[in-house]
């Protein structure tokens, strides 16, 4: 047997990593809280073990410790051999889900089963152990770069092939994989574990990524993290307001309504679009703050000019918001007349997220009185049965195929086909992105409705309709 490689200071203190982890019960290996291993490591001392019925598996401070030490050991043992091996973190990303329908034992049932399973795709010297309630780790002695998404892939297709065999019942098991190399790109325990976990939460939506996927995003990382603060000094300060783009009636030429647009105002006084930062305050969990805050400031332009109408845009992950729905239902009740000047726009990669919770919300919106337009309409592939279901009121076709639509005759005759698919519907249509006469021309020769671009008005810091608009021109 070979002697235990010591901890490291650093992996001794391991302090990224206390009170990530809610407790969890099962499993039968033995276990050694972090505190008595790493004291008696550094003391040459064996380390005291427990067993499930003495001790927690799984403490909410820390890792266990007998992985802890395995890791420590594979990597000095790699350095040594020189050669290459894997930590793997696998996240069972719908264990919620699991333990909602199946109940708390047949959740960690189903760990156990799909820790069992993981074993039997690794070797006898590898090493497979829950690391807290929804993560498993994976120690690979030999496994080279090239060989580690290999293993990753086969992880990921046996965990989401894993419910047709459960024997827990009829269910499906979501997982993702982040993962680094030893020694090469990891020197240490701790280290392996951190850029693990940097992976693991790197997938955005896919299944697998590599530490060495995502070195080169610690700089925008930072940057995005930046933004986010910048964006929420703003939301503190006051700094966000709107700006207001004409829609054109293709029939009378006159404007038939507004989009309200998202502005910032700098700390030097300047105004700047606040679009680009959408994607950064969706990822950083400011959106719902932003949205509440459009909503009501559309609210307050309707008020003050009963006149007009304005649509606005609310995010995808708005769609799935309760609350806001809830606000927004609250005060249209509050403020008759208002919802029948207000378009919502949603995006049509909404519907791909979960068509029957953005059904509910666009029939919600519609039961009060607003009208819902579905954006970039053509840039995803809704059916016309995900059409059908939605029944919104509106669709603003793509401006990627507006803006070629004079020299591209593809374009052409998908907006055409886009226009009879949505009149076969009975749907206002728009098109955006109307920079030339010639485009507008055509598209008036194609069917549309209404037309929105720089040919008709850019978004403006003032409000066209009023003699005392916030802002001034330009």
């Amino acid at each position: 047997m070979q002697p235990e490689t010591p901890l490291t200071a650093n992996e001794q203190s391991h302090a990224p990593y206390r009170n990530l982890f809610a407790p969890a019960q099962g499993g039968s290996s033995p276990t050694v809280s972090f505190a008595q291993s790493s004291t008696a490591a550094s003391n040459g001392i064996a380390p005291v073990t427990s067993t499930p019925a003495e001790t927690q598996l799984y403490s909410a401070a820390d890792y266990p410790g007998h992985f802890i030490q395995e890791l420590a050991r594979s990597i000095v043992n790699a350095k040594q051999d020189r050669n290459d091996g894997a930590l793997f973190i696998l996240s069972i990303n719908n264990l919620a889900m699991i333990m909602n329908a199946f109940g708390h034992d047949g959740a960690e049932k189903v760990v156990s089963q799909v820790i069992e399973l993981l074993r039997g795709l690794c070797g006898k010297e590898d090493r497979v152990d829950r690391l807290n309630r929804d993560q498993i780790g994976i120690i690979l002695h030999s496994c080279t770069k090239e060989e580690v998404a290999i293993f990753a892939r086969k992880f990921h297709s046996a965990i989401q092939d894993y419910g047709s065999t459960s024997l827990v019942g009829a269910l499906h098991v979501t997982c993702s994989v982040g993962s680094v190399n030893f020694p090469s790109s990891a020197e240490s325990a701790s280290d392996a574990l951190d850029k693990a976990y940097i992976a693991l939460h790197s997938t955005y939506g896919i299944s697998y990524r590599s530490y060495d996927e995502t070195r080169d995003e610690g700089v925008l990382c930072r940057q995005q993290m930046g933004l986010a603060n910048y964006l929420r000094r703003s939301i503190q300060e006051n700094r966000l307001r709107l700006a207001f783009q004409p829609i054109v009636d293709a029939a009378t030429g006159k404007v038939g309504h507004y989009e309200a647009l998202l502005r910032l105002i700098a700390e030097d006084g300047k105004i700047s679009s606040a679009g680009a930062l959408i994607p950064v305050a969706e990822r950083m969990g400011l959106i719902d703050t932003i949205d509440h805050l459009v909503f009501d400031m559309v609210v307050e332009e309707l008020r003050a000019s009963p006149g007009i109408v304005l649509a606005f845009n609310v995010s995808n992950i708005t769609t799935d918001n309760p609350l806001w729905l809830e606000h927004a239902t609250n005060t249209l009740k509050n403020n008759p007349g208002i919802a029948s000047r207000m378009i919502v726009e949603i995006t049509e990669t909404a519907a791909q997220r979960d068509l029957r919770r953005t059904a509910y919300f666009v029939a919600s919106l519609q039961a009060q009185g607003c009208q819902v337009a579905l954006d970039d309409f053509g840039s995803g592939y809704t059916s016309f049965r995900q059409l059908k279901a939605l029944s919104v009121d509106i669709v603003k076709i793509d401006g990627a195929f507006i803006k070629d639509l004079v020299d591209n005759a593809d374009n052409r005759f998908f907006v055409k086909t886009l226009l009879d698919f949505a009149k076969g519907f009975g749907l206002t249509t728009v098109a955006e992105y109307v920079e030339r006469g010639e485009t507008a021309k055509m598209l008036m020769e194609l069917g549309i409705d209404y037309m929105q671009g720089y040919y008709f008005g850019k978004p403006e810091n003032y409000r066209s309709w009023r003699d005392n608009g916030e802002y001034k021109r330009g």
